[in-house]
């Protein structure tokens, strides 16, 4: 839980620090803490865990009652011998004040026991969805990112394009192009403008999410530097991951401490068979308790034990603890099924961060290599050795290599709070790093 929590000044620090201001990444990211109503519930579920360890505590600590009664009484006595009826009418009163302290109970100390494993699993399950929540926020933050990104590809392109429809009618009517050259400008043109239209489509679906998620108007977001290059992760190494996740994944956390409620709830039911010893303390105070007491005030104090041993409940003792030693075996089933999902995700997660480093790189050099190609199809063109339609083949290359590398970059990144996520260790520091990333748009 630690790792989650960040106060104010914290945040404040962390965004002078970065330089973050307006709708940066931390900023969607604190709104989203706020305002995301799946992550409200998530610390009122967590809240609500917490008590669990007072109502487990409970059963060991003594508990005081008092209790009261007042009745009016109507009533007459007849003699059998002598022809004489006696009123019985009488007002009766009792008060008692009750103390017992459980010396030797076997399910309320189990139940203790329940109680802090149940303030443990509430623990893991909110740092699960606090690291989901996080990873949820960027995600939908780069994806708005990407989508802009992709929108301002397609005016670029729209506007090399339409030079390239211009250049080619001046082309055609100064006898040097054709009339194809023209159509095939003015067609790439037209499905520039169509994948603007798409382009634009994704962005405004992808900022409703991001304003979905953080509960409200988003400003211009930030965008990443253009001189980003993947360093990978640390820890290099698969296994140490594996490592990792075995000690600090809150799923397998959550499902440890679930195991062990069930194990200990096999206890409890199996505590059906013990005795169970008190100490009782009772005061009293009556008046009027009975007709043979009329008129007389009793005040009675008794300290002392109370054993209870069960001798035979039907077979129900059996049968639940029966029915418990299934659920466990079934919680410690779930338990390795739960590894084997988190050690897959982690190789998923992984790769995808080894290869994404990778891609980025090879997309960089493909968005150099397409730039002078593009240039030097142009200048051919101008020397007449290369002809509209190459050039503009050319240009297609190479905003596709910028919309990849784009893309590549964004995949990445979350890869990389994916992989962290996996492995329970994602904390905050982590979205500050990326948050770092980011500059203001131009």
């Amino acid at each position: 839980m630690g790792k989650w929590t960040v106060t104010l000044t914290g945040c404040a620090l962390a965004l002078m620090t970065s330089g973050v201001f307006g709708a940066g990444l931390l900023d969607a990211y604190q709104a989203a803490r706020q305002n995301d109503p799946t992550f409200r519930a998530a610390r009122y579920e967590r809240e609500a865990g917490q008590y669990a360890a007072d109502i487990g505590l409970s059963g060991l600590l003594p508990s005081v009652s008092i209790a009261g009664s007042y009745a009016k009484n109507n009533g007459e006595r007849e003699s059998t011998v002598v022809n004489v009826t006696q009123s019985l009418d009488y007002n009766d009163k009792l008060i008692s004040i009750t103390l017992r302290q459980p010396l030797f109970n076997y399910e309320s100390f189990v139940r203790y026991q329940q109680g802090s494993a149940q303030v443990a699993y509430s623990d893991a399950v909110f740092d699960r969805k606090a690291a989901e929540m996080a990873v949820k926020v960027s995600g939908a933050y780069f994806d708005t990112l990407l989508a802009m990104d992709r929108l301002d590809l397609a005016d670029a392109e729209m506007t090399a394009y339409e030079a390239q429809r211009q250049l080619a009618e001046r082309r055609r009517k100064g006898g040097e192009g054709t009339v194809t050259e023209v159509a095939e400008a003015e067609s790439r043109l037209q499905l520039a403008r169509a994948g603007r239209a798409d382009a634009f489509d994704r962005w405004s679906v992808a900022r409703r999410r991001l304003e979905g998620i953080t509960g409200t108007p988003m400003g211009d977001l930030w965008t990443l530097r253009p001189d980003f290059v993947p360093i990978g992760v640390q820890p290099s190494q698969l296994d140490e991951w594996y490592a990792l996740a075995q000690e600090n994944n809150p799923e397998i956390r959550a499902q440890r401490k679930a195991y062990e409620l069930a194990s200990l709830e096999v206890n409890r039911n199996r505590a059906g068979h013990l005795p169970q010893l008190d100490f009782v303390a009772r005061a009293t105070r009556s008046e009027n308790e009975s007709i043979s007491t009329l008129n007389q005030k009793t005040s009675v104090t008794a300290v002392g034990v109370q054993l209870n041993i069960p001798l035979f409940a039907g077979g129900r003792v059996n049968a639940l603890t029966g029915q418990a030693v299934a659920n466990r075996e079934r919680a410690l089933a779930e338990l390795d099924g739960i590894v084997n999902d988190v050690q897959v995700e982690i190789k998923r997660q992984f790769m995808a961060v080894e290869t994404g480093s990778r891609k980025v790189t090879a997309y960089q050099k493909a968005v150099e290599s397409s730039e002078v190609a593009t240039e030097g199809t142009k200048r051919g063109m101008a020397a007449g050795i290369r002809t509209n339609t190459d050039v503009l083949d050319a240009e297609r290359v190479m905003f596709a290599a910028k919309r990849d590398l784009a893309q590549a970059r964004y995949e990445f990144l979350v890869s990389t709070l994916q992989l962290k996520t996996a492995a329970g260790v994602l904390s905050e520091k982590d979205i500050v790093e990326i948050a770092g990333l980011l500059l203001p748009r131009p």
